[in-house]
This record gives C-alpha cells, structure tokens and sequence, in this order.
C-alpha cells in the first residue's frame, strides 16, 4: 500500500528478469501471470486535501458537504503534469477526477459487463 513508484518491482519478489523468465515458462506451458497492483494506493502521485502531509481520518461518504470524499490533488507541480482529455494529470494513460456521487454509483463498465 502506498506506492511510491508503480514501475519498480519489489526486490523481494525477485528480478525484472526473473519475472520475464517466469512469465515466458509460464506462456510456453499454455499459462498466464496475472501481476496484482492495488491502484487506489498512489501516495507517490496523490494527496487528499488537506492532508498533504498528515494521514486523511477515514470518511463514510454521504450526503453532507461534511460527509463528502475528500479531494484527490496531485503532488506534481501543475507544468509537470501531462495534458490529457482529462486535463492535467500524473499520468499519461491514468486519469482521475474529483466527480463526487453521493450515490456512489459508477455509470462505467463493471468487470464482466459487455
């Protein structure tokens, strides 16, 4: 949790090229290896508002100005963002906004959905 650089691969888990190795022996025998990454974990990138430097107190969403989720902010300086369709962003290929639901409903695809 909390990643600091998604790019980098744990060395407790071995080596860049060990893993190429283990996911070629895996393909030649007709397998895939799924690599798990916990996305919503980017303190390298993000911050909540308020908390630049201080642990945000969990909030349960809800319906109130008070109750709502916290800001997500970039640690990024704004010229050392990217430009996407999203806006600036830490990402190229990852964007995110601060769109509160205080229904909490995700109008996008659900894994499994076609």
């Amino acid at each position: 949790y909390a990643m600091h650089d998604f790019t980098l691969l744990d060395r407790r888990l071995g080596t860049l090229e060990e893993l190429r190795d283990l996911t070629t022996s895996a393909h030649r025998l007709g397998m895939y290896v799924i690599v798990d990454v916990v996305m919503n974990h980017m303190d390298n990138e993000f911050y909540f508002q308020g908390h630049q430097f201080s642990q945000a107190e969990f909030r349960l969403h809800g319906s109130t100005e008070q109750q709502r989720e916290y800001e997500y902010i970039p640690r990024r300086a704004e010229a050392e963002l990217f430009d996407t369709p999203a806006g600036k962003q830490p990402y190229m290929d990852f964007w995110f906004n601060n769109t509160w639901d205080p229904q909490a409903q995700y109008e996008g695809k659900v894994y499994g959905q076609w």
